[in-house]
């Protein structure tokens, strides 16, 4: 069996799902007979290389998503 996996190595949620996949795979009896290809790709092409800033930043910027400590609904 062949799995092809597309992943963008910066994202945060890739790794997690990426170590998730690595574990699951071991558990099979069959994990030997997987071959697994890795494919790159860039979720966000537009992200400036040279901008530091952590996801919390990221997600208000660039997904425009609410700020839920000062959010009251």
């Amino acid at each position: 069996m062949k799995i092809e996996i597309w992943s963008d190595v910066m994202c945060p949620f890739c790794y997690i799902g990426k170590n998730n996949f690595e574990k699951a795979l071991e558990k099979l009896p069959f994990k030997d007979d997987v071959e697994v290809e890795w494919k790159s790709f860039q979720l966000d092409p537009t992200l400036d290389a040279e901008k530091t800033q952590n996801t919390i930043q990221y997600f208000k910027e660039k997904k425009e998503f609410l700020n839920l400590r000062q959010h009251k609904c």
